[in-house]
């Protein structure tokens, strides 16, 4: 109910002139927003490219879209606040060929109606110049912003601009002028001085919300400064981020297509997966979004390259960008913002999340018009509604928590693999163990269906390998998930395979601990007997100590012969049940030979190990547990390739330099042994006759061992050197093709790892041998 008084009239509201400046440069910020505005605004009248030129008090802009005509200045520039964006009578009066030229756009980046101010923002007196495609002459309007500065009590509508129609557009210094249709904006009498500094900033500040993830593609942004000799600011503003970063790292691409999901992963351009899943429920407000999410993992490499490349580190480029319809949402990404809550989740575990510094992608968003809107500011987002919140928890959950898992799980178990550039380091038993468990996780969720994965990574680990049982059972749901019966096969055989080998290990200890408690036991007895002698000569103080002294020193030669002769027992007796079931499956109608092959690598693996054993057993200055010891690698390797390798084969000169290096480590010597006898045997196939170990340091507390010959090298036109680690593969006529994979397999269940010298010299044989802090990461 509205209550009247006895002398009731109509009143209309008056608008001062000081309107200008509380709905111009009261929320146009800065000067870089402002361009952003008026840039915004061209790509919004379907420009391709936008052209920028800095005199000394004017600035022109310049754009080849769709232009204004005279009765579009007149009932929509003119009119303050009004949109016809907003509205959706920004294309009703396009012509057909200008349609069929231009992309259909679902929004745009700016409908307040308040962009032309930003004008005002950089200078005092405005001079537009418009002209559509079909007109004969250009609108040219003239607006002198001081005029409305003059008196707060003037009214806004009764200061005048002037418009009138000129030929044709006047021509710049050095961009040009618009041909078939266009506007150009001359921006005169600066409130800011535009030096060196500031064109650059603005450079970076347009190409961070342009074109940073190629999202605004087909549209230019370029600049120029008159009278002065400046050629970094010459040109079109864009970065190669897309370039830099695309098979080098981590990636993860998630899109969103009428309420489905469709994930992959590459890590280094290696298939990890890809999935499909139903948008969840608590997001039904995106049903009508399209959503693309990038996002990259900031490995060591990674970082250094973009580093060196953009001539900034990327933490402080920005983190993860968000495009509405095109066009950047400003400040979401940039190097202190944390829009999404990345950095927050990064303080509650530090090595269980990840942070602003570890990542950097784009949220690229296709949203009907008016359903993500911006602030009036133009600086603070996105306003908070129900949609923004929805794409917010749909960024967290199905981009960055999924890549994250990824990374923690695979990329950060593995400290030497962190400053690679390449998948080498997803290729060994431990890496593809752990993409293994994640594939599983995600093949045996309900409501994710696994499309795709990279064969080559989720397939059998070598039955040797300790994460093997496990494999093997996130390897079936894998298989069972996505129809692969071809996998499946494979492991149920390797199933076999290593029961077979599990029950003939059994049985070889317990041959072996039976033979041992029974000569422990013999020993027993005469270490009485010869107490009891001792003791009975009890008169001869100084024979008895000397005595005593003698028999401590025989018990530890007998314990440590017993244990030598303990493994002897066990590689020995599987090399014979191995030979035994060879033979057996020989004998069979259609023998199977890939079976055959396995049994036949355990077996020159055993003799392997059995060499070894005899080896060190032979040298009475090696005093080693035949299992496993704490103690200095590196000594140990340059002791055993001094004194006991050059004993055997056709190498007699081996030399180890150790730098004064040391690294204390659990490791089995008779494995060690294994990968110095087979670099030894390899070097003497190719008629070396010296071989040397030079130890170096190689970062984060990594050590290299550098390891080289004077044979005659590796012949690349006959070998592939990408293969020699492979099972079965030989470059040499003598070559059984084992013992580059045995030397591979021993070090990659050490942690470390084993690869051709990148800087070796022609084709000289030359490999580096990594060694991690401590052992083999947990």
């Amino acid at each position: 109910m509205v209550i009247r008084g006895t002398m009731s009239t109509k009143q209309k509201f008056r608008i001062s002139s000081a309107l200008k400046d509380i709905i111009g440069r009261d929320l146009i910020t800065n000067d870089s927003v402002a361009m952003f505005e008026l840039v915004k605004n061209s790509f919004d009248a379907y420009a391709k490219n936008v052209s920028i030129e800095f005199d000394e008090n004017s600035i022109i802009i310049v754009d080849d879209g769709k232009g204004m005509s005279r009765d579009d200045i007149l009932s929509k520039w003119l009119f303050v606040a009004y949109s016809a964006k907003r509205t959706g009578e920004e294309d009703l009066n396009l012509s057909r060929d200008y349609r069929d030229e231009i992309s259909i756009r679902r929004g745009y980046a700016g409908n307040k109606g308040i962009g032309r101010f930003s004008c005002d923002r950089l200078g005092e007196r405005l001079e537009l110049f418009s002209k559509t495609r079909n007109s004969a002459q250009v609108e040219h309007l003239v607006v002198d912003w001081t005029s409305f500065e003059q008196d707060a009590k003037t009214e806004f509508a009764t200061i005048d601009t002037i418009l009138d129609a000129i030929p044709d557009f006047p021509k710049p210094n050095k961009i040009k002028p618009p041909s078939k249709s266009g506007t150009m904006l001359i921006i005169r009498d600066l409130r800011s001085t535009w030096d060196f500094n500031e064109i650059d900033s603005l450079r970076a500040y347009l190409a961070k919300l342009i074109d940073p993830f190629q999202t605004t593609k087909g549209a230019t942004i370029s600049t120029a400064v008159v009278d002065e000799d400046w050629p970094k600011l010459e040109g079109p503003v864009g970065n190669d981020i897309i370039d830099l970063l695309d098979g080098k790292t981590a990636k993860l691409t998630v899109r969103l297509r009428q309420g489905v999901i469709r994930s992959v992963l590459h890590d280094r351009g290696a298939l990890i997966y890809e999935i499909e899943e139903p948008l969840a429920r608590t997001l039904e407000a995106l049903n009508d979004f399209d959503v693309d999410c990038d996002i990259y993992f900031l490995n060591r490499s990674a970082k250094h390259t973009f580093t060196s490349r953009m001539g900034v580190q990327p933490v402080q480029f920005g983190n993860v960008f968000l495009f509405v319809n095109g066009f950047r949402v400003f400040p979401v990404g940039e190097p202190n913002d944390d829009t999404f809550g990345i950095g927050r989740r990064k303080q509650q575990g530090v090595s269980r999340y990840l942070g602003l510094r570890d990542i950097l992608g784009k949220v690229d968003v296709r949203a009907p018009q008016g359903a993500l809107p911006e602030t009036s500011s133009r600086n603070a987002g996105l306003i908070e509604t129900p949609s923004a919140s929805a794409l917010y928890e749909f960024v967290m959950k199905n981009a960055v928590q999924r890549l994250e898992r990824y990374v923690v799980d695979v990329n950060w178990a593995d400290a030497l693999d962190q400053a690679s550039d390449d998948a080498s380091g997803l290729k060994s038993d431990t890496a593809r163990a752990r993409i293994i468990r994640i594939v599983q996780a995600l093949a045996g969720s309900k409501n994710i269906t696994l499309l795709d994965y990279d064969r080559e990574l989720i397939d059998v680990v070598n039955e040797r390998s300790s994460e093997f049982e496990e494999s093997m059972t996130g390897l079936a749901v894998v298989a069972q998930q996505t129809g692969d019966e071809g996998l499946l096969a494979r492991v149920e055989r390797a199933r076999l395979r290593y029961e077979e080998q599990k029950r003939a290990a059994e049985e070889a200890r317990a041959t072996a601990e039976r033979e041992t408690a029974a000569r422990r036991e013999a020993e027993q007895r005469a270490r009485a007997a010869e107490l009891r002698a001792t003791e009975a000569a009890t008169k001869l103080e100084r024979v008895e100590k000397q005595a005593q002294m003698l028999l401590h020193a025989q018990e530890r030669e007998d314990d440590e012969l017993t244990l030598m002769h303990h493994q002897v027992i066990i590689y020995a007796t599987e090399v014979q049940a191995l030979v035994r079931r060879s033979l057996r499956r020989l004998g069979e109608a259609t023998p199977p030979l890939d079976s055959i092959k396995d049994d036949l690598e355990q077996i020159s693996w055993q003799n392997s190990r059995i060499l070894s054993v005899t080896r060190i057993a032979t040298q009475a200055n090696f005093k080693l547990n035949a299992d496993k010891i704490q103690a200095d690698i590196i000594q140990y390797l340059e002791e055993y390739t001094t004194k006991i390798a050059t004993l055997y084969g056709d190498i007699r000169k081996a030399t180890f330099e150790t730098s004064g290096l040391s690294q204390n480590m659990t490791f089995s010597p008779i494995d060690i042994s294994i990968v110095v006898d087979n670099l030894f045997s390899n070097a003497g196939k190719a008629d070396a006759r010296h071989i040397n170990f030079l130890t170096r340091k190689a970062g984060n507390g990594l050590l290299e061992i550098v390891v080289s010959d004077d044979g005659k090298g590796i012949d690349t036109t006959k070998v592939d050197s990408s293969k020699i680690f492979e099972r079965g593969y030989s470059g040499s006529a003598r070559g059984s093709g084992l013992g580059l994979y045995h030397i591979k397999h021993v070090l990659e269940q050490l942690g470390g790892s084993i690869r051709l010298d990148p800087e070796r010299q022609g084709d000289k044989a030359q490999f580096i041998i990594r060694l991690p802090k401590g052992g083999k990461d947990k």
